[in-house]
C-alpha cells in the first residue's frame, strides 16, 4: 500500500487488502504474466473470436472462436505445423497465445514461450537451452557457444566486430565479388559493432531486420564495398549473409532452425510447442526459420504459434507457407476493433478484471454459463467482505469504484483506432491506479478521462462552481429530462457531497443527486431556445421540445467533447475550428484589430489564413508571428464558453457577446493578447537582427522620438529643438509640412534623390506624432517633457538615425504597418535615406549669410529707413534703382528682421555644439538665404548700384547727406 493511499479513504475494503503488485499483474500488458498466472488468466479471460484467412477453395474469411483455433493442434500430426496470428497492436494476439499456451499445457505439451522483450541472442543462449535442460536434464549441445558469443558481444564487442568485418569482406571476395574496403574498413567495423550491440539489447533488434539496411547502404558510401554493377538489394543481402555467417562460423553456433530441429528430435512421445509473442525477434533468421517451419519432413515435430503485426510476419507469406499454415487475424480490416469487444460488450469484458481481487475472499464470483461474454454476478456469500460491507448494490458491486455508465463511456470515448482490448483495459487501469494511489479523490477526475469523448455534459455553470461534481455527473450519471442523475452513494463516497449542497442549481432526493445541463437549465428558467419570446412551445397546450438553431445545435453537439479536445485538438477538427474562431476574435478585440501598442495605429496585418496562435497539443511549430497557447491552461468551463462564443461568432453573429466572454476570460485572454503583441514587437522592432545595426544601442521608442524631432525641425527650423519645443508643437493643431523656404534652399544644395527623400520623410510626419503620443504622451495634449529630455540626451536623433541598418530594416515584416501605404519598414527606410541626405549638408553651413544678418541686418530699424526714404523721394536726381530696391525693403515688417536676427544668433550658438545642433544651424543658415529679409537686402542698390556691407550705417550717412 502506498504512502499516499494510507491517508485516503477508498470506501471499498477490498482496496485495503490488495497490494499494488497484484493490481499491476492484473492489468499488465505483458502476456507472459497472464500465461504464467493461470488463476488470474482464467478469471479474467474473455472468449476470443478471430477471422480465419481464406485458404484453398475458401473465398471469404470466416469467423472462428478460440476453441476452434486450439483444435488445430494435434499431437498426432506429422511434420511441423504453424498457426499465425496477425493483428494490430493490442487487439488480442498475445491473449490468444496465452489461451493456447494454457490449453496445450493442460494437454501435457512442452511449451517454449518467447516473450516480446526477448531478443534473438536471448532465445538462442537462454530460452532454448533452459527449455532443453528442463525437459532432458542435460545441457543443450552448443549452448555454451551461444553464451560465449553473448558474453563477447557484451564485453568485447569491438573484437567481434573486427573479426566479423574482416571475415565478411574476405568471404565476399571469395564469392567472386569485386571488393574494395581498404580505406573504409575501420568505419565499417564501427558500424557493425553498433549493429551487433542490438543483438544483446532487450527488444531492440525487432527494430532492425538487417545488420546493413538498404537505406544505410545508400547513405554511407563507406559500406558500399562491392564494386560490381549489381542492385543495392543484392549487395546488401550478400553483405548481411557474410557478416552473420562469419559470426556463426567463428563461434560454431547453429542457426535458429538447426537448433530447433536438434531440440525437436529429442521429443519422441509428444510435440513441443514454441510460442512467439512477437515474430519480429526472428528477423535475422526469418527466412531460414520459415523454410524450416514449412518444409514437409515427417521427422519434424514442432507446433509453432506465431503472433505479430503483418509487417513482422510478411516473411511467412509465401505460397507454400500460406498453403500449409493456418492464418488468423484478430482485428477487422483497416481497424483496431475486434469481434469480441464493442460498446455492448465492453462492461462484461472488463468486469472480471475489476472483480478479480474481490474474488480472493469469495465476495465476487460469476455465473459464466451465458453466451459469449455474458456474465452474471453471483450473490456475495455470507461472511465475505461484500456481504458485510453493504455499500454497493448488485449493479456495481464488482465494478466499484466504477459503475456501468462509467465503463461504457470509457470504451465509447476511445478513438476508433484505440478501441482495442489493450487500450480499453489500460485506460481503465490508468484511472483505477490513480484512485488507488490517492492522486485523485474520484475516478471521474482522472487525467486519462480528459482524453476521451463523452456526450454527457453538465451545465457550464456547474463546471464553474463545482468542477469535481460536474465530472462525476459526466461519467457516472444518467441523463434525464431534468438533468443528470447520480447515485448519491458515489457523491458521498468521492467527497463531493459538500459541493453538491453548496451549488444552488443541484437538487437531491430519493438517493440521487440531479445536476443540470444547459438545456435543462433553460427549460426550468423558462428561456426558450431557437424561438422568439412568447412563441408557443406546442400545440393545444402540449409542450414539444423547442427547435434548435444551427448554432445552438452545434453548441449542444460540441460542448461535451471540450474536455478531450483540451488534450488533443487534432481529434476534433470542427471543434478546433470554432475554438480558433473564438480565440482569434477575442485577441483581435483585445488588441484593437491586432495593434501592437496601445494608443497607436501601428498593427500587424495578420494573414486571413493564419491565427495569431497555435495549440501546443497539435504539435505545430509556431511561426514568428504566432504564440503557443496551451488548452490545458484554461478551466474547462472557460473553454466551453469560448467554444460557444466561437460558434455564435461564426453562425449567429448577433448572439456572440464579446463583453460577456471577457468578463470571465478577460484576464487570461488579455495575457495571450499581450504576449502576441510582445512577440511581434520583439521579432520586428526590438530584435538584434532587425532595425538597428549590430552595435547600435537604441530602442524603437528612440526612433519614434528622433523622427518626431526631425519632423518638428524641418517644419520650423528657426525654433530650437528642445523637449519643451516638441511638447509645445505636439499641443498645437494642424498638419506638418516641410518649411517652404527651407525646401527651396535644400533643393539647390541637395541631390535630386536626397531632396525627394527629405520630402517623402515629411509625408510620415503624422505617423511619428502618433508614435510619440503613444510612447511619450503625458496626456492627449502634452508630452512628458522630462522623459523626452532624458531620451534626447541619451539618444540624440542623429545617433539614432545613424544607427539604422538598411539590410536589417528590410528584414522587418511588411505586415507591421499603420496602413497599406505606411509599412513601418518603409518609414524606417526613408528615415535611413534622410540620414544620408543630412550627410550631404555637413559642409553647407552658410556662414556669410548668418554673419550678414547678425552684423548688418540686426541693427536695422525699418521705421528709420522708411523716414529717410520718404525724404529721398523728394529729390529728382536720386538714383531710381536705389529708390525702388529700398521701397521693396521697407515693405518688410520689423518683426521679419527680428526673426531673422534671432535665427542668426541661434545658428551662431548651435554651430559649435553637438551634431544635431550643428545640423539645425545649417538648416537655419539655409533657410535664411531664401527669406525675404535676406533676399530684399541683397537686391538693394545704393547710389551707383553697388551693394554695401555695412548697410545700416552707410545708408544713414547717405540719407543724412541728401537731407542736409
Amino acid at each position: 500500500m502506498s504512502a499516499i493511499q494510507e491517508d485516503t479513504e477508498l470506501q471499498c475494503p477490498h482496496f485495503e487488502e490488495v497490494d499494488e503488485k497484484t493490481l499491476r499483474q492484473l492489468f499488465s500488458k505483458v502476456a507472459a504474466v497472464r500465461s504464467e498466472n493461470k488463476d488470474l488468466f482464467e478469471f479474467t479471460h474473455r472468449p476470443i473470436e478471430v477471422f480465419r484467412s481464406p485458404q484453398g477453395t475458401q473465398l471469404e474469411e470466416e469467423i472462428v472462436g478460440e476453441e476452434e483455433v486450439y483444435r488445430e493442434f494435434s499431437d498426432q500430426r506429422v511434420g511441423n505445423f504453424s498457426v499465425v496470428i496477425e493483428g494490430e497492436v493490442g487487439t488480442g494476439k498475445s491473449e490468444l497465445c496465452a489461451y493456447l499456451a494454457h490449453r496445450l499445457d493442460e494437454d501435457g505439451r512442452p511449451i517454449l514461450h518467447v516473450d516480446k522483450d526477448d531478443d534473438l541472442m536471448t532465445l538462442l543462449s537462454e530460452r532454448i537451452p533452459e527449455f532443453y535442460e528442463k525437459h532432458f536434464d542435460e545441457e543443450l549441445p552448443g549452448a555454451s557457444n551461444f553464451q560465449q558469443l553473448r558474453d563477447d558481444l557484451e564485453k568485447n564487442g569491438s573484437v567481434v566486430a573486427n573479426n566479423a568485418t574482416s571475415g565478411a569482406i574476405l568471404n565476399l571476395s571469395a564469392r567472386g565479388y569485386e571488393v574494395n574496403a581498404q580505406d573504409n574498413e575501420e568505419k565499417i567495423r564501427e558500424f557493425v559493432q553498433d549493429q551487433l550491440s542490438l543483438l544483446v539489447e532487450k527488444g531492440e533488434y525487432a527494430k532492425e531486420i538487417k545488420f546493413v539496411t538498404e537505406q544505410a547502404y545508400r547513405r554511407n558510401t563507406f559500406l558500399q564495398v562491392i564494386e560490381d554493377n549489381i542492385d543495392v538489394e543484392d549487395a546488401v543481402e550478400a553483405f548481411n549473409e557474410e557478416l552473420w555467417r562469419e559470426i556463426r562460423d567463428r563461434y560454431q553456433t547453429a542457426s535458429l532452425d538447426d537448433v530447433l530441429e536438434r531440440v525437436g528430435e529429442k521429443f519422441t512421445d509428444t510435440r513441443p510447442v514454441i510460442i512467439f509473442e512477437d515474430f519480429a525477434i526472428t528477423a535475422m533468421e526469418g527466412q531460414r526459420l520459415r523454410n524450416y517451419m514449412e518444409r514437409d519432413k515427417s521427422s519434424d515435430n514442432w507446433d509453432f504459434v506465431v503472433a505479430g503485426t503483418r509487417d513482422s510476419t510478411e516473411v511467412l507469406h509465401t505460397q507454400t507457407a500460406e498453403d500449409r499454415f493456418e492464418f488468423y487475424r484478430t482485428n477487422r480490416q483497416n481497424s483496431n476493433s475486434v469481434l469480441f469487444l464493442d460498446e455492448n460488450s465492453a462492461v462484461d469484458f472488463i468486469r472480471p478484471y475489476l472483480g478479480y481481487f474481490k474474488s480472493f475472499d469469495g465476495s465476487v464470483e460469476y455465473d459464466r454459463s451465458g453466451d459469449g461474454l455474458e456474465l452474471s454476478l453471483n450473490p456475495a456469500p455470507s461472511g465475505t467482505i461484500c456481504a458485510e460491507c453493504g455499500f454497493c448494490d448488485e449493479s456495481f458491486r464488482d465494478l466499484f469504484p466504477f459503475n456501468e455508465p462509467f465503463l461504457e463511456r470509457v470504451y465509447a470515448g476511445l478513438r476508433e483506432d484505440e478501441q482495442s482490448p489493450r487500450e480499453f483495459v489500460m485506460a481503465v487501469f490508468d484511472v483505477l491506479r490513480d484512485y488507488y494511489e490517492g492522486y485523485i479523490d474520484a475516478p471521474s477526475s482522472a487525467d486519462r478521462l480528459s482524453t476521451l469523448t463523452n456526450q454527457v455534459d453538465p451545465a457550464t455553470l456547474i463546471y464553474e462552481d463545482a468542477e469535481s461534481l460536474a465530472n462525476l455527473a459526466r461519467w457516472y450519471g444518467t441523463p434525464t429530462e431534468d438533468g443528470i442523475d447520480i447515485d448519491a452513494r458515489f457523491v458521498d463516497a468521492f467527497g463531493v457531497a459538500e459541493a453538491a449542497e453548496k451549488t444552488e442549481e443541484v437538487s437531491r432526493s430519493d438517493g440521487s443527486v440531479t445536476v443540470p445541463t444547459d438545456m435543462s437549465s433553460q427549460k426550468r428558467s423558462g428561456k426558450g431556445v431557437g424561438k422568439d419570446d412568447g412563441e408557443d412551445d406546442g400545440k393545444d397546450g402540449g409542450e414539444t421540445p423547442p427547435k434548435l438553431t444551427k448554432a445552438e445545435q452545434l453548441v449542444q453537439d460540441f460542448q461535451p467533447n471540450v474536455q478531450p479536445w483540451q488534450s488533443n485538438p487534432g481529434d476534433f477538427t470542427e471543434l478546433t475550428r470554432y475554438m480558433r474562431i473564438g480565440l482569434d476574435d477575442a485577441i483581435n478585440h483585445l488588441t484593437d484589430d491586432f495593434e501592437l501598442f496601445d494608443g497607436m495605429g501601428l498593427r500587424y496585418n495578420l494573414s486571413s489564413q493564419k491565427d495569431p496562435f497555435v495549440f501546443t497539443s497539435l504539435q505545430q511549430s509556431p511561426d514568428e508571428d504566432q504564440i503557443v497557447i496551451d488548452p490545458e491552461e484554461f478551466r474547462l468551463s472557460d473553454l466551453k464558453n469560448l467554444l460557444e462564443y466561437g460558434i455564435y461568432h461564426e453562425e449567429d453573429r448577433q448572439r456572440a457577446d464579446t463583453e460577456d466572454l471577457l468578463r470571465g476570460l478577460g484576464t487570461q485572454l488579455t495575457g495571450y493578447a499581450r504576449q502576441w503583441q510582445q512577440q511581434i514587437i520583439d521579432q520586428n522592432l526590438r530584435s538584434d537582427l532587425k532595425f538597428f545595426k549590430k552595435n547600435a544601442d537604441h530602442e524603437f521608442e528612440d526612433f519614434a522620438l528622433a523622427g518626431y524631432a526631425y519632423v518638428v525641425l524641418l517644419s520650423s527650423p528657426f525654433e530650437e529643438v528642445t523637449a519643451e519645443r516638441l511638447s509645445e508643437r505636439f499641443s498645437e493643431s494642424g498638419s506638418y509640412s516641410l518649411n517652404s523656404k527651407l525646401r527651396t534652399a535644400l533643393k539647390e544644395d541637395l541631390s535630386k534623390d536626397s531632396h525627394e527623400d527629405l520630402v517623402e520623410f515629411m509625408n510620415y510626419a503624422d505617423r511619428f506624432e502618433e508614435m510619440v503620443s503613444a510612447f511619450f504622451g503625458a496626456n492627449a495634449n502634452t508630452l512628458d517633457v522630462e522623459r523626452v529630455r532624458e531620451c534626447l540626451d541619451e539618444h540624440p536623433p542623429s545617433a539614432v538615425f545613424g544607427g539604422l541598418g538598411r539590410g536589417r530594416i528590410q528584414r522587418i515584416s511588411p505586415r507591421v504597418r499603420f496602413n497599406t501605404n505606411s509599412k513601418i519598414r518603409d518609414v524606417a527606410d526613408i528615415s535611413y535615406d534622410l540620414d544620408r541626405a543630412f550627410e550631404e549638408l555637413e559642409d553647407e553651413y552658410k556662414r556669410s549669410t548668418v554673419t550678414t544678418v547678425s552684423n548688418e541686418l540686426a541693427p536695422v530699424s525699418i521705421s528709420d529707413i522708411e523716414s529717410i526714404l520718404e525724404n529721398l523721394r523728394t529729390y529728382d536726381h536720386v538714383d531710381t534703382d536705389m529708390i525702388e530696391s529700398l521701397g521693396k525693403f521697407v515693405r518688410l515688417n520689423q518683426e521679419n528682421i527680428e526673426d531673422a536676427a534671432d535665427a542668426a544668433r541661434l545658428a551662431t550658438e548651435l554651430e559649435t555644439r553637438s551634431a544635431d545642433e550643428q545640423l539645425q544651424a545649417t538648416l537655419i543658415s539655409m533657410k535664411l538665404t531664401t527669406t525675404d529679409v535676406v533676399d530684399r537686402y541683397t537686391d538693394i542698390t545704393i547710389v551707383g548700384g553697388s551693394s554695401e556691407t555695412d548697410f545700416a550705417n552707410y545708408f544713414l550717412d547717405i540719407g543724412g547727406h541728401y537731407v542736409d
